[in-house]
């Protein structure tokens, strides 16, 4: 078939296009809307669209300057967050053509009544505010359990101050994050250095350094490090190939020394005023970098943490389930401690740091030690914390990349044993001086600690108590206060990303409860064991 570009709606020819047309298959649904019109459903296939229209091939013809609504759910290509948002637009056919075939076909070219940032900004609206009064209801449900629960206080009054604190601590997430907002932007533009340290990540590398590459930043400001931490498969091949594309490409090559040695390779080697930390297996999106040197006009500040979401979320449930989880990390968690500029972990998937302070604290940040092994893990949190103590660390949700995230149980679950020793570790070192910061911030982040640590005790304690209770209340009541616990997180999730994985956040909650909360102890276990990231 024949795609003819189209300048406006309806208007197919060779003009220069007013619109950039986006080419994507995805099913309809059109209605007239014609009084007494008793005409059935008519299913079609969009070809294309743009800001001012859509063009589908339907089966049965419809009349030019015909009045119909439109139902479809948002595909990908117009909106990557809100994909598979539900829709329901009136528009206009513009243009029916039949097309050569056997069986009867046509080319439908409808127009929008308004453009369509504006018709999706709607339907965004429409979506949030529903989605958001079911979301107030159950808070105020755990509110009311909470309350409820008083009459009991004095029976195991430890209990139910733990109790209490949690539900304190997880409700104040939803209310701070509310305030919380991205920095302006101001033009301000520093040079940049991004470092990308690697090891064996020959599928991913070349379209890693591709992104950073194509990322809106002036050329004559921007400089790519790579690292190559000792590959052995066929990254140092695919870097060669890459240098010969991008001639400005920087590559060292060092022994097996760790993600911290490849990261501190690069700081040496840079010469940019601040340092983009990029994963080898993740992909920033055209406007990361202008968008991550927000903030850094102010010298109080001294790293900016991006917002990173899946980048293979749809391959199964635990990849799903991974996304919901990452964007309650930033979203929720990240974004209430940016409200008071403490953010606790700036992540190795995309973050930004002030290359002079960087410097300042780097030969101490390599020589850590705990326990008396050297610091091995948790590379990035650890960098983190060496900055917070003296600096401002802000959360930017503006800064998007992609990551990919583990497809399989096994590396899922060693990924997060590493990441739990590394929270352990840099916890009991922030405790030092966290007290220093912003009250809130400071009651937050030691509540959070303690509770992480009791979580596990607590729940078995109630499973257990539940079981003995020969009604069965008990357990009934806890099992309904983790159900309303998830259902929050899915709410809060499909506010902002209304496809189908909001409902693996109930799988998240019980995943943590079942398996990463008992974690933590075998972690605490296992703390001088390090190895270097999550593949190898």
């Amino acid at each position: 078939m024949n795609r003819q570009s189209l300048t406006r709606a309806g208007h197919p020819g060779p003009e220069r296009r007013r619109w950039r047309r986006v080419y994507d298959d995805f099913p309809v649904a059109l209605t007239p809307v014609a009084s007494g019109s008793r005409r059935k459903v008519i299913k079609g296939v969009a070809l294309d669209f743009d800001q001012e229209g859509v063009r589908f091939r339907s089966d049965r013809p419809l009349r030019e300057g015909e009045a119909v609504n439109i139902a479809f759910t948002l595909p990908r290509s117009a909106s990557n967050s809100f994909r598979g948002l539900p829709c329901r637009w009136p528009g206009k056919v513009r243009i029916v053509r039949p097309m050569e075939g056997e069986e009867p076909c046509y080319d439908v070219v409808l127009q929008w009544p308004l453009p369509l940032p504006d018709m999706v900004q709607g339907a965004v609206n429409s979506h949030r505010q529903k989605i958001l009064a079911w979301l107030f209801l159950v808070l105020a449900l755990i509110i009311w359990m909470k309350w409820d629960n008083l009459k009991f206080f004095w029976y195991t009054p430890w209990v139910y101050i733990y109790s209490f604190t949690i539900g304190a601590y997880f409700l104040s997430r939803f209310l701070i994050s509310k305030f919380y907002q991205a920095p302006p932007m101001t033009g301000y533009e520093p040079t940049l250095s991004i470092v990308i340290s690697v090891r064996n990540e020959e599928d991913a590398i070349a379209k890693t350094v591709d992104s950073c590459f194509d990322a809106d930043y002036p050329d004559h400001k921007r400089e790519v490090i790579v690292v190559d931490d000792g590959s052995a498969d066929q990254t140092p091949r695919v870097l060669k190939d890459l240098q010969a594309r991008y001639p400005g490409l920087k590559v060292f090559t060092i022994p097996p020394s760790g993600k911290r040695v490849g990261m501190a390779t690069g700081v040496r080697n840079a010469e940019g005023e601040i340092i983009v930390f990029v994963d080898s297996d993740t992909f920033i999106y055209r406007n990361a970098l202008r968008q991550i040197v927000c903030g850094f006009e102010a010298p109080s500040l001294g790293a900016v943490s991006g917002h990173t979401e899946v980048e293979n979320p749809d391959k199964n449930a635990l990849t799903g389930l991974q996304e919901v989880r990452y964007f309650l990390s930033y979203r929720l968690m990240k974004a209430s401690e940016s409200v008071f500029g403490c953010v606790s972990c700036c992540p190795g998937c995309l973050s930004a740091y002030r290359r002079s302070y960087v410097l300042d604290v780097l030969d101490a940040w390599l020589a850590q030690t705990f326990l008396g092994a050297t610091a091995t893990f948790g590379d990035d949190r650890s960098l983190t914390n060496y900055i917070l103590r003296n600096y401002r660390v802000i959360y930017n949700e503006r800064v998007l990349s992609t990551t990919m995230v583990p497809e399989t149980w096994p590396r899922y679950l060693r990924q997060q044993v590493r990441w739990k020793k590394s929270w352990l570790r840099e916890t009991m070192i922030a405790a030092r001086f966290m007290y220093k910061k912003h009250p809130a911030a400071a009651i937050s982040f030691y509540l959070s600690a303690i509770c992480s640590l009791l979580s596990p005790i607590a729940v078995f304690r109630a499973l257990y108590i539940g079981f003995m209770d020969p009604g069965g209340m008990m357990l009934l009541f806890y099992f309904v206060g983790l159900v309303l616990d998830g259902l929050s997180q899915c709410l809060f999730y499909l506010a902002a990303r209304p496809n189908s994985h909001w409902m693996l956040g109930m799988l998240l909650v019980a995943s943590q409860l079942i398996v990463l909360g008992p974690q933590t102890y075998y972690a605490i276990l296992t703390m001088r064991k390090n190895h270097w990231g999550t593949r190898s």
